[in-house]
């Protein structure tokens, strides 16, 4: 899991360029469906959360097994699975097709890939050797290969994943891991404005399968109308508060945070504000997601944990295919 978290930067910089590839086959749609579930859906977030204001047509997403029925001609249904056998991805496959709508699927391989194929589609396939072989551990071939078709099609601005590279290549995963650490004996709840709102799902995601812990996140300033009144009953030293902040947010966003922290720090086993780094909104939030990878593997450690396996999901895979 250590490799697969320090190689994040090369494979964004490998999906952009087979991703673009694949975009290039792909007309500029009237609307974007992304399917995907699990860490094969984590890249979707994260390009959902950052080109939503350049983007020129809605963006929706789908973690099940049906794309919305207006999905037909006109509309993109971008299926992702690292491995290309998800059962809910492989349905809306079928469905997307049905109703007429553009394909382009992004796999490393599996029956999704030999769908699109036989389908004569668009599809970008990634590296299939990630360490470890888990989908949350190829999250940056994921969105990689999705940036770079978004920016070829005319979807989001070229260069993204290779920005984010940048940003995961300012991160030192020392603090980050002590940070993990700290938090291994707590419920942390993970909280981002923005396009951080999907950068601390990632966090809790990975504090779940790497550290085998819970963990919540939630949106600012939403959590100001519902969640903070939660804290007001928080058993002491039981939670824990991350922030993830970029420098470049608005003013009122910075203070929101900072209100919120002053608010909830004697409820709180800890508070603690982590800061991205980086010149680009996809650096910086990147190199978030890449101390959020570092801390859950932190955790794992601290809790004798090894980060890899995800047993619970094995079997509950197994129970239902039965």
């Amino acid at each position: 899991m250590a490799d697969a978290i320090a190689g994040m930067a090369d494979q964004l910089r490998v999906g952009e360029r087979v991703g673009t590839e694949a975009g290039a086959r792909v007309a500029l749609p009237g609307a974007v469906v992304i399917a995907a579930m699990g860490g094969s859906a984590m890249g979707g977030e994260l390009l959902r959360a950052l080109v939503a204001g350049e983007c020129p047509v809605p963006i929706t997403r789908v973690r099940g097994f049906r794309v919305p029925h207006w999905a037909g001609p006109g509309t993109l249904v971008m299926c992702v699975s690292y491995s290309g056998e998800t059962r809910e991805t492989l349905a809306c496959a079928e469905q997307a097709r049905r109703q007429g709508a553009n394909l382009l699927v992004v796999g490393s391989g599996g029956t999704l890939v030999e769908l699109a194929r036989e389908w004569g589609v668009a599809y970008a396939r990634v590296p299939g050797a990630v360490a470890t072989g888990q989908p949350r551990a190829a999250l940056g071939y994921l969105f990689g290969a999705m940036a770079g078709a978004f920016g070829a099609c005319g979807l989001a601005s070229t260069g993204i994943a290779s920005a984010a590279a940048a940003g995961v290549e300012e991160v030192d995963g020392g603090p980050a891991r002590e940070l993990g650490e700290r938090l291994a004996s707590t419920v942390p709840l993970v909280y981002g404005a923005g396009p951080m709102g999907a950068v601390a799902y990632r966090w809790k995601t990975q504090l779940n399968e790497n550290a085998k812990m819970h963990a919540f996140s939630h949106a600012l300033p939403e959590l100001a109308h519902n969640e903070i009144v939660g804290w007001e009953g928080a058993p002491p030293g039981r939670f824990a508060a991350v922030f993830l902040s970029d420098p470049g947010q608005a003013d009122a966003v910075r203070s929101s945070i900072e209100a919120t922290a002053r608010l909830i720090e004697g409820e709180a086993a800890l508070v603690e504000i982590v800061e991205a780094r980086g010149e680009t909104p996809a650096a910086r939030a990147f190199s978030l997601v890449a101390q959020g990878d570092w801390a859950s593997y932190g955790a794992a450690l601290w809790r004798g944990v090894d980060p890899t396996p995800v047993r619970n999901i094995d079997v509950l895979k197994r129970a239902l295919t039965r």
